[in-house]
């Protein structure tokens, strides 16, 4: 679990909110409303006598930014994600005040797919060492085209003196099948059911597709993949302060 660990938190803690936040625009106090319209902006923050205001679309006038309207710069991008489901923006608190801006539309950026798509690999990774470690008869539970095409796949990576074994070959979508098979998903999750696991397991496999073919437009909301997101930390982690959705 240590290698898991260093793993997760390579995407947990190093990847901070500063990797989409959008540094900071002071629009004028006589003209933020008309560009607010033009820019199509639904937040805009102005200065009065040295002291930040921010207006969102829909206030009668400027008000003092709150504590709760903030978000420190370590904050981590997965607590970012998290906090902007509940919330549409955060401004962004740094030693030198609030600089930056983060908004909900800022989730589909680069870093929040790479940081998706690296915890998608390492959930990837647990599964083959959770099979390495406690599934010994596990080539039975593949079709023998699957079983071919990773035995396949070894012997290019042996051709090429890649040190690695039949369970590295493996794809996402064989590691679903293995831990069907069996009911071994409960070794997973104790509660796990069927259906539950199946359908989220098909989804991972989805998503993970989309994200390495760098789709303009993911398969599911940013809600769904969050849904995905607690349910592979809940395997990973083992922790029950991540209730399933």
């Amino acid at each position: 679990m240590q290698k898991i660990q260093e793993l997760l938190n390579l995407f947990e803690k190093h990847l901070t909110v500063m990797a989409i936040a959008e540094e900071l625009f002071i629009f004028s106090k006589e003209t933020f409303r008309e560009e607010m319209e033009k820019r199509r902006y639904e937040t805009a923050v102005l200065e009065d006598s040295g002291q930040l205001l921010k207006f969102d679309k829909g206030d009668e006038f400027p008000m003092p930014i709150a504590t709760n309207d903030t978000l420190p710069a370590h904050t981590s991008l997965f607590e970012t994600y998290e906090r902007l489901l509940q919330k549409r923006r955060f401004f962004i608190l740094s030693p030198n005040g609030i600089t930056h801006i983060v908004t909900r539309s800022d989730l589909d950026k680069i870093p929040l797919r790479l940081g998706v798509f690296g915890l998608v690999s390492v959930f990837e990774t647990f599964l083959k060492e959770k099979v390495r470690k406690e599934v010994k008869d596990w080539e039975i539970s593949l079709t023998t085209e699957r079983l071919k095409l990773a035995k396949r796949l070894l012997e290019e990576k042996i051709l090429r003196k890649e040190d690695i074994d039949l369970v590295q070959c493996l794809q996402l979508g064989d590691l679903r099948t293995i831990f069907s098979k069996e009911k071994r998903y409960r070794s997973l999750i104790k509660e796990l059911k069927r259906d539950k696991y199946d359908k989220t397991l098909k989804a991972i496999v989805r998503l993970r597709d989309a994200l390495a073919h760098a789709q303009p437009a993911l398969p599911y909301s940013w809600d769904e993949i969050y849904e995905l997101v607690v349910f592979m930390k809940k395997i990973m982690y083992g922790d029950s302060k991540f209730n399933l959705p």
